[in-house]
């Protein structure tokens, strides 16, 4: 029986696959509601602003083996990723490196993946894995592909208190639940109207509250603005 002194030391991080790491961008969590592992991935973590190209494709890579897959051992697992508020310019490392880092990943682990839970995926998403999906993963991981608008409708998978889940993707799934086609892209998130207006809304407020005081008849909006 080996002893955990005789255990293999891990092999030290480079600089980029350090940054991976504190970004927390990839963690493993559970286990879901069968027992497994969960691979949480974050797409708005991932430091794209400092990690581009190779260097991305490298890091990534490098963390997966050193420190991901041994945690796994080969055991059977599904894998959560939150595409909530990525951005291609701040925090998407590309679909070639994506590509290049899945098509490394060996058959043992692809063959221990038993869900690919993709977290408010959008209009775009949905309509690239639809006409590539099977290119991009290939058909075993593409089947095995399952699309969650919603963060509650992850319960009958995983209890979400295994999960540690952003504050932003709570967020999110608020804004979502008051303007479902922000879903596809029809209408912006009420957050970001309500952001970008929060001065207007705010003169609106005290424009009445200032009337009321003075017992003032209402003027029509378009008088007062």
């Amino acid at each position: 029986m080996t002893c955990p002194e005789d255990a293999l030391p891990a092999t030290p991080l480079t600089e980029n696959e350090l940054l991976l790491e504190k970004s927390e961008a990839i963690k493993i969590h559970g286990p879901d509601k069968k027992g497994r592992p969960i691979l949480r991935i974050v797409g708005k973590y991932f430091p794209a602003n400092i990690l581009k190209g190779e260097s991305a494709e490298a890091a990534l890579k490098g963390y997966l083996q050193k420190r991901i897959f041994p945690e796994l051992e080969k055991k059977p697992f599904v894998i959560v990723y939150i595409h909530t508020r990525v951005s291609r310019c701040d925090n998407f490392p590309g679909l070639s490196v994506l590509h290049s880092v899945l098509e490394s990943v060996p058959d043992t682990v692809h063959e221990a993946i038993r869900k690919l839970f993709f977290i408010h995926p959008g209009l775009q998403s949905r309509i690239f894995f639809f006409t590539f999906g099977c290119i991009f993963f290939g058909p075993g991981l593409y089947a095995k592909l399952k699309y969650i608008a919603r963060m509650e409708y992850l319960r009958p998978y995983i209890a979400l208190e295994q999960l540690e889940i952003p504050d932003f993707v709570k967020e999110h799934d608020g804004t979502l639940e008051i303007h479902p086609l922000c879903d596809y892209g029809i209408v912006k998130p009420v957050c970001v109207e309500m952001e970008m207006d929060s001065r207007r809304w705010n003169l609106l407020d005290d424009f009445y509250d200032d009337l009321l005081l003075r017992g003032a008849k209402q003027p029509k909006l378009s008088e007062a603005f």
